[in-house]
């Protein structure tokens, strides 16, 4: 049998060996750093996080590399103190060449090589009021980056979501924080030595843009996630299934694809996994496109990948306005009943009819505009994309056929 060098990697983050796809996307990614400031858009599970920890874990162009993700950050003065935290958990020794004259860290009354991993957040937390002096403590750690003067990367994930709840409780503490980041990378950038990539899996641009706030990231060069190719899902179940001594036929990969659509990472990996396990359960002599569709029915459609296909059900209600939501169910149950997709004048059919059922009327104008809005989030936002004939459906096969089988039926 051959030798086992890669493992399988379902819901956590793939590094070091374990990480496969989208190598050449990452030295566009450091490519695009020499000159800009990146915002990485990708959706959930399609491997963004494992993109920024492998950069985490391979620096270039001699970059200090700090991560810190920010999903369940509320506040300005959390994030401030979360940042300082990063660079003490990924750089500390560069963090000793920050803290050097800083007061803030004078306040703290110990030197940092005697504070404990654990101590240093509650110590730095309790030298400061985070949430009045966060603008104050933001320049102050700039102004120590810039004297410094060596290179640093900061990445920043799941920024949407942190900047989804800092507007739900504040729309002008959002405003500041956005106006007081932009000039920090904007300085920054002009410095030649310090910059951000910026990545989040909800579409950060629409979100923004109603809030009347685009403006704030206007700097940031966008970057999208390609889609995996057909031969990288070949070379990757290959890989797999050979390593650990697989026999299948050829028609194996071809239904894998067929039965993924546009391949999302986590649900290839765990495809591909419960293929093994079937394998090894069953002993077949070969694995065939029968095998492949057992699994995929009783496996990704079943318990094993439910979790994680129900949060693009529920991300709906956390992230969209309040009077897209019903529309955008309406739409997605409409193309999780059609055979082959539905053109966007049937799209709009099927919109207008359910706006006539809401009390708030509006003009064909405004219906139109609001069609299209939600449309391009739909799109964004990885549910949808536009077939070579024009005609609108998901885009991942799975997670059409989960969502016909779990909802589209209410809506016959």
């Amino acid at each position: 049998m051959a030798t086992i060098t890669t493992d399988f990697v379902v819901g956590g983050v793939a590094r070091n060996d374990d990480y496969y796809f989208h190598k050449s996307f990452i030295d566009d990614i450091w490519d695009s750093l020499r000159k800009d400031n990146v915002l990485l858009l990708a959706p959930r599970r399609t491997g963004k996080t494992s993109i920024m920890y492998h950069m985490l874990d391979n620096p270039e162009n001699g970059y200090k590399v700090i991560h810190l993700n920010v999903e369940d950050l509320e506040r300005p003065g959390e994030f401030f103190l979360s940042l300082i935290d990063a660079i003490n958990e990924h750089q500390p020794e560069y963090l000793k060449k920050l803290s050097a004259s800083w007061s803030l860290f004078q306040k703290i009354g110990l030197r940092l090589e005697e504070i404990d991993f654990l101590e240093f957040k509650i110590k730095l937390r309790q030298a400061t009021d985070w949430e009045k002096c966060w603008k104050e403590s933001a320049q102050q750690l700039l102004e120590k980056i810039t004297v410094v003067n060596e290179p640093v990367l900061f990445i920043i994930d799941e920024l949407p979501d942190m900047l989804s709840v800092m507007a739900e409780h504040s729309l002008e503490e959002l405003r500041s924080f956005l106006h007081l980041f932009r000039k920090m990378r904007t300085y920054s950038q002009n410095k030649g030595k310090i910059c951000w990539l910026l990545g989040g899996s909800v579409n950060i641009r629409g979100t923004l843009d109603e809030l009347g706030l685009l403006k704030s990231i206007n700097d940031l060069k966008t970057e999208s996630l390609p889609i995996i190719q057909e031969h990288n899902v070949n070379g990757f179940v290959k890989m797999m299934l050979e390593s650990r001594g697989v026999q299948y036929d050829e028609n194996l990969i071809p239904k894998i694809c067929s039965l993924l659509g546009e391949p999302i990472p986590y649900f290839l990996q765990l495809f591909t996994q419960e293929l093994y396990r079937y394998w090894r359960r069953e002993k077949p002599d070969l694995l065939t496109a029968h095998h492949a569709e057992i699994v995929f029915r009783h496996a990704l459609l079943g318990e094993a990948a439910h979790d994680k296909l129900q949060h693009y059900y529920t991300r709906i209600q956390i992230y969209y306005p309040h009077e897209e939501q019903d529309a955008a169910y309406f739409l997605l149950d409409a193309l999780a009943l059609s055979d082959d997709g539905v053109s966007e004048h049937g799209l709009f059919s099927q919109y207008q009819r359910q706006q006539l059922t809401q009390s708030k009327q509006q003009s064909v104008r405004q219906m139109q505009q609001a069609f299209k809005r939600l449309l391009l989030r739909l799109e964004s936002d990885f549910y949808i994309r536009e077939q070579d004939n024009g005609r609108r459906d998901f885009n991942s096969f799975l997670l059409k056929t989960w969502w016909c089988k779990n909802w589209a039926y209410a809506s016959e």
